[in-house]
Order: C-alpha cells, then sequence, then structure tokens
C-alpha cells in the first residue's frame, strides 16, 4: 500500500505542470496461461483482472501502475491426491507508446511486475514468495465514443521461480478484453 501511495503521489507531481494530461482508468478481464506443463496439469490455466491507472506524458507515450489478481486455483497434487491451491497476484509499473489513428489506437508497453505467489497443499502453506519479471505486452483500443474505449491486449510475463529445488515457470501468456476511460484533464 505505501509503494502504491508513493507512486500516486510522484504521478501526482510530474503531471502537475503539464498542460494537457489524460488519465486512464480502466480493467483488463481475460486468460492467463501457466508455462510449466506440470504445474498446469495440476493447476490449469486460470483467469485473471487487471485494473489500472496510466497518465499520457508526451505525445503518444504512457506510464502507469496496475494490479493482476484472479489467478487462484484448486487441484490435487503427489501419490496421496492431497488437496492444494496456487495463487498469483502482481503489481506492475509499466511505460508504453500509443499510435492514435482516430479511433483505433494500437500500443506498445514494457513493464516490471513483482509477483507474489502461494501454494498451499493439505492447507497448510508450502510456499509464499514473491519474485520480479519484465512484461511485455501489445494491444489495441477503440473509442466507439469520446474518453470511453475498449481495448484488447496480449501479454507476456515470463516467471521463473525456484521454490524447492526444481526451477518451475509459472510465466505465460495473458489475452485480455478491456474497459476504460480517458479523462482530459
Amino acid at each position: 500500500m505505501k509503494k502504491t501511495t508513493l507512486f500516486l503521489i510522484m504521478l501526482g507531481l510530474l503531471t502537475w505542470g503539464l498542460q494537457a494530461v489524460d488519465l486512464d482508468l480502466g480493467l483488463f478481464y481475460g486468460t492467463r496461461s501457466v508455462a510449466d506443463d506440470q504445474i498446469r496439469d495440476v493447476y490449469g490455466n486460470g483467469t485473471t483482472f487487471f485494473p489500472y491507472v496510466s497518465v499520457g506524458i508526451w505525445k503518444g507515450v504512457f506510464a502507469g501502475l496496475g494490479h493482476e489478481f484472479g489467478y487462484d486455483r484448486d487441484g490435487r497434487i503427489g501419490l496421496y491426491q492431497e488437496e492444494t491451491n496456487l495463487k498469483v497476484t502482481g503489481l506492475e509499473f509499466f511505460a508504453g507508446y500509443r499510435f492514435d489513428l482516430g479511433k483505433v489506437s494500437p500500443y506498445v508497453k514494457l513493464g516490471l511486475g513483482s509477483y507474489a505467489y502461494e501454494q498451499t497443499v493439505s492447507g497448510a502453506s508450502k510456499v509464499d514468495e514473491k519474485k520480479s519479471s519484465v512484461t511485455l505486452a501489445g494491444g489495441a483500443r477503440f473509442y466507439p465514443v469520446k474518453g470511453l474505449f475498449l481495448a484488447a491486449e496480449i501479454k507476456y510475463v515470463p516467471l521463473k521461480v525456484k521454490p524447492f529445488d526444481i526451477e518451475v515457470d509459472l510465466g505465460g501468456m495473458r489475452l485480455a478484453a478491456g474497459i476504460g476511460y480517458t479523462f482530459n484533464l
């Protein structure tokens, strides 16, 4: 919470002296794949939510902050088929460039995410750790009316972790659809 508050204060100070500022509030919802075969066999792929806020800095350049959550999957693991659960959430800072082409605006963005993952087996926590990773995304926005936008995005998050002796890849692709609003301040 301290990091979020500090970021919002810094974002406000950065945009205070600018002439015209675009503030975007949006929400993405979509699928989240898991790259590791063994993890995918136990927990499967899932869904994810990504609410975010971003600020247009200068001529198509934007920066923002988002929170990924929603991947919370149950499964059965091991010789005795014990009940297990895996949760992955993340806080992401990103920057990108949007090509404004009228009603359609394709974009690319690069981010840095801090992801928390927690695995429980039979109700006892086995893994509860964090890992940072670079993210890469691209997508497009469509503006049906002034301010309101619909979006589609594909994002890749590499997230190789080694909670025990074996490295696993919790990363993968995210395919999402979103909605948002641009405030011209």
